[in-house]
């Protein structure tokens, strides 16, 4: 489909928190619609300066936000690596561990609309394809990688996952949605069944999911339950961020799918009845301090598919 008209205004709903003197910015995306046209609402605020100086990660050098950083003159490409199937666990190793394309070189990054669409990590640098900074493995590979969530559907049906970046391979707020040219990571979890997907770094995306197929909107967006993730992310200093949200489902009466993102003790919660703890529902779109907040660091995310009220 054609999203040139379709979004009016693109951008992220900023939520934000301030743990330990730190402030926490967490991006996130859903669909809004007003007099009968879908946008995407634009909301930034700028983080306040810490009271307290606390220690920090190195910062990475960072381009002008004026400009995509030039890239490096060309190299001799190596044989390209065999794809996995889009719903394996394993390769490249004896466990399943594969790196990420264009592992150890410079991740491209760039600020648009005034830093309002921050891009960071999308898995296209040195020519690799949009979302390879995203993949499914297995619980044993998952040790490899700093940037870890742990899927597991507690339901008894087979639940699909789909994960994708905020930014879509257009540069623009896009990821969400099914549309040619877009290849997000698709995958199956059978009742009991476990997988990892990991993250590079500076990675801000969404993994939604819901019992055998994930619905879209009739614009094309996935609906279902969303995880929502920023990690280390480097406009923040290195704080990663993460909740469930039923945002897009509730926006078009749609199903909403049992979510609980856990880290550190504590919770994001998503019953299937609408309720919520800690978590993104109709009403909270402008909402600051939902979610997770997460120091820097190795991070390791527990998110539970198919929650019942209860549980």
């Amino acid at each position: 489909m054609q999203l040139t008209h379709l979004l009016l205004l693109a951008g992220a709903l900023t939520a934000t928190a301030h743990p330990s003197g730190h402030a926490h910015l967490h991006r996130s995306i859903h669909e809004k619609r007003e007099g009968g046209v879908t946008f995407l609402k634009a909301i930034h605020k700028p983080l306040p300066e810490p009271t307290e100086k606390a220690p920090e990660p190195v910062p990475e050098p960072k381009p002008s936000i004026a400009a995509v950083e030039p890239s490096p003159a060309p190299k001799p490409k190596p044989a390209p690596a065999p794809k996995p199937a889009k719903d394996e666990s394993d390769s490249g190793s004896d466990d399943g561990y594969k790196p990420f394309c264009g592992s150890g070189k410079k991740m491209a990054k760039r600020v648009t609309w005034e830093q309002i669409h921050y891009t960071g990590n999308t898995g296209t640098a040195n020519g690799c394809p949009w979302n390879s900074n995203l993949q499914v493995v297995s619980t044993t590979a998952a040790k490899h990688y700093k940037y870890v969530q742990n899927y597991k559907n507690v339901a008894s049906e087979p639940y699909q996952v789909i994960c994708f970046n905020k930014i879509g391979a257009d540069g623009g707020v896009t990821g969400s949605f099914k549309v040619d040219g877009q290849e997000q990571l698709v995958f199956m979890l059978q009742p009991g069944e476990t997988k990892s997907v990991v993250a590079d770094a500076n990675t801000q995306g969404v993994c939604a999911f819901a019992p055998n197929q994930v619905p879209t909107t009739s614009h094309g967006q996935f609906a279902g339950n969303w995880a929502e993730f920023d990690f280390e992310n480097t406009s923040n200093k290195g704080w990663s961020g993460a909740d469930c949200s039923a945002l897009v489902a509730q926006a078009y009466d749609m199903d909403v799918p049992g979510c609980r993102m856990s880290e550190g003790g504590v919770d994001s919660t998503i019953y299937p009845d609408g309720t919520a703890e800690n978590a993104y529902i109709r009403g909270m779109e402008a909402e600051d301090g939902v979610g997770l907040n997460i120091a820097p660091g190795n991070t390791v995310i527990q998110v539970i598919v198919g929650l019942e009220k209860g549980m």
